[in-house]
Protein backbone atom coordinates (compact mmCIF):
# COMPACT_ATOMS: atom_id res chain seq x y z
CA UNK A 1 0.00 0.00 0.00
CA UNK A 2 1.07 3.60 -1.00
CA UNK A 3 2.10 5.66 1.85
CA UNK A 4 1.69 9.60 2.28
CA UNK A 5 4.57 11.03 1.97
CA UNK A 6 7.13 14.30 1.06
CA UNK A 7 10.73 14.23 -0.38
CA UNK A 8 12.29 17.23 -1.62
CA UNK A 9 15.94 17.94 -2.62
CA UNK A 10 17.43 21.67 -2.58
CA UNK A 11 19.94 22.63 -5.56
CA UNK A 12 22.71 25.80 -5.19
CA UNK A 13 22.90 27.80 -8.13
CA UNK A 14 26.78 29.61 -7.62
CA UNK A 15 26.16 32.02 -9.36
CA UNK A 16 26.96 35.17 -8.34
CA UNK A 17 23.79 37.77 -9.01
CA UNK A 18 21.95 34.96 -9.32
CA UNK A 19 17.92 35.44 -7.71
CA UNK A 20 16.52 32.49 -6.04
CA UNK A 21 19.96 30.96 -5.12
CA UNK A 22 18.71 27.47 -4.28
CA UNK A 23 15.95 25.28 -6.39
CA UNK A 24 13.60 23.13 -4.74
CA UNK A 25 11.81 20.14 -6.16
CA UNK A 26 9.27 18.86 -4.08
CA UNK A 27 7.31 15.22 -4.39
CA UNK A 28 3.87 14.82 -2.25
CA UNK A 29 1.72 11.47 -2.17
CA UNK A 30 -1.76 12.35 -0.89
CA UNK A 31 -4.97 13.25 -1.83
CA UNK A 32 -5.64 16.14 -3.78
CA UNK A 33 -6.93 18.63 -1.44
CA UNK A 34 -3.85 17.92 0.64
CA UNK A 35 -1.52 18.02 -1.81
CA UNK A 36 -3.02 21.56 -2.19
CA UNK A 37 -2.87 22.52 1.56
CA UNK A 38 0.88 21.13 1.57
CA UNK A 39 1.73 23.02 -1.66
CA UNK A 40 0.39 26.14 -0.20
CA UNK A 41 2.51 25.59 3.20
CA UNK A 42 5.00 25.49 1.20
CA UNK A 43 5.07 28.50 -0.88
CA UNK A 44 3.61 30.27 2.58
CA UNK A 45 6.86 29.33 4.21
CA UNK A 46 9.74 29.75 1.13
CA UNK A 47 7.98 32.29 -0.14
CA UNK A 48 9.19 31.46 -3.85
CA UNK A 49 9.20 32.50 -7.47
CA UNK A 50 8.90 30.49 -10.66
CA UNK A 51 6.84 28.04 -8.96
CA UNK A 52 6.63 24.87 -12.27
CA UNK A 53 4.27 22.00 -12.04
CA UNK A 54 5.94 19.45 -13.41
CA UNK A 55 3.26 16.02 -12.73
CA UNK A 56 0.27 15.51 -11.42
CA UNK A 57 -0.99 12.02 -11.64
CA UNK A 58 -3.22 9.46 -9.84
CA UNK A 59 -1.61 6.41 -8.14
CA UNK A 60 -2.63 3.33 -9.69
CA UNK A 61 -4.53 0.73 -6.59
CA UNK A 62 -4.07 3.55 -3.62
CA UNK A 63 -7.57 4.49 -3.07
CA UNK A 64 -7.00 7.91 -4.62
CA UNK A 65 -3.90 8.99 -3.90
CA UNK A 66 -1.78 11.32 -6.11
CA UNK A 67 1.41 11.95 -7.28
CA UNK A 68 2.58 15.45 -7.37
CA UNK A 69 5.87 16.97 -8.51
CA UNK A 70 6.51 20.67 -8.41
CA UNK A 71 9.56 23.00 -8.77
CA UNK A 72 10.30 26.51 -7.43
CA UNK A 73 13.27 29.20 -6.90
CA UNK A 74 13.86 30.39 -3.18
CA UNK A 75 16.21 32.69 -1.42
CA UNK A 76 16.19 30.57 1.55
CA UNK A 77 18.42 27.85 1.54
CA UNK A 78 16.66 25.81 4.42
CA UNK A 79 13.44 24.61 5.46
CA UNK A 80 12.94 26.06 8.92
CA UNK A 81 9.58 25.18 9.72
CA UNK A 82 9.48 21.89 8.43
CA UNK A 83 6.29 20.38 10.59
CA UNK A 84 4.25 23.37 9.63
CA UNK A 85 4.12 22.40 6.39
CA UNK A 86 4.21 18.50 6.90
CA UNK A 87 3.11 17.30 10.71
CA UNK A 88 5.30 13.34 9.97
CA UNK A 89 8.35 14.12 10.20
CA UNK A 90 9.14 10.52 9.04
CA UNK A 91 7.76 10.74 6.08
CA UNK A 92 8.95 14.59 5.37
CA UNK A 93 13.06 13.86 4.17
CA UNK A 94 15.21 15.12 1.87
CA UNK A 95 15.75 12.89 -1.63
CA UNK A 96 19.03 14.07 -3.01
CA UNK A 97 17.89 12.07 -6.36
CA UNK A 98 15.59 14.75 -6.86
CA UNK A 99 16.32 16.84 -9.66
CA UNK A 100 14.29 20.31 -11.51
CA UNK A 101 14.12 17.73 -14.66
CA UNK A 102 10.90 16.81 -16.69
CA UNK A 103 9.14 13.85 -15.76
CA UNK A 104 10.23 11.39 -18.21
CA UNK A 105 13.73 11.52 -16.12
CA UNK A 106 12.06 11.23 -12.82
CA UNK A 107 9.75 8.48 -13.39
CA UNK A 108 11.90 5.62 -12.38
CA UNK A 109 13.00 7.11 -9.10
CA UNK A 110 8.85 7.97 -8.31
CA UNK A 111 8.10 4.43 -9.03
CA UNK A 112 10.44 3.66 -6.06
CA UNK A 113 8.83 6.12 -4.03
CA UNK A 114 5.49 5.01 -4.90
CA UNK A 115 6.00 1.02 -4.43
Amino acid sequence: MTERKVRWNMETDTGEQTRGRYRYTVVILNEPREIDRIKQRFIEQMNPFEVRDISDYLIPKSNGLHCVIFSFSSEKGKIEYSDKIYKNPAQFRRDRNLTDTDEGRLLSHIEKLVA
